[in-house]
């Protein structure tokens, strides 16, 4: 799918909005949602913000959906 933003909601229900521009590995994340979600394994993966300190990471065990939104 081409688009540019991916909410991934958290197992403890905290939701965050990822866009493109923002997120400088952005290709990264979409081939991990591809493998999360079609149930395969996936390694922890850091995404680095533009903004400084503006890191954080996902893994399979802390996330509960993760999809493209429009």
């Amino acid at each position: 799918m081409n688009s540019k933003r991916i909410r991934i909601v958290y197992k403890n229900n905290f939701e965050r909005i990822v866009e493109e521009n923002n997120v400088r590995n952005f290709i990264s994340l979409k081939n991990w949602l591809e493998d999360f979600n079609a149930d395969l394994r996936v390694p922890p993966l850091t995404l680095f913000g533009r903004d400084l300190g503006s890191n954080f990471s996902i893994n399979k065990t802390n996330v509960k959906i993760i999809e493209y939104i429009d």
